[in-house]
């Protein structure tokens, strides 16, 4: 809907955020960790909030201090109750978390 009648304050959101991202093209994203071994990942759901009851569904892995993968994505299936709606999304979560594993494995970093 912001997109198709965007509202006097949407502007002034997007006029916000194009200024931060102006003012902040030269500064450097550092990641940082002091232990790779543990990996963390936050999975969790918004029980319909998209039109025809879709649900949104979001995923963040950390590594120490730092949050190198980021998701979200509005789900495809409709679902009884957010009791459901969580079981999917970490469902839809589980091979992007093994494959996190895998990867650092192979990468010769023990994860615990």
């Amino acid at each position: 809907m912001r997109v198709k009648e965007p509202r006097e304050d949407n502007w002034n959101k997007l006029k916000r955020l194009l200024k931060y991202l102006n003012g902040t093209r030269e500064d450097k994203l550092i990641l940082s960790y002091d232990n790779i071994h543990i990996i963390k990942w936050y999975v969790n759901s918004s029980y319909g909030v998209h039109p025809h009851f879709k649900s949104q569904t979001g995923g963040m892995v950390t590594l120490d201090n730092c949050a190198p993968i980021t998701m979200s994505y509005k789900q495809k299936l409709n679902m009884c109750s957010s009791t459901d709606m969580e079981l999917v999304a970490a469902d839809d979560m589980s091979t992007l978390i093994l494959w996190t594993k895998l990867f650092m494995e192979v990468q010769s970093y023990y994860i615990d």
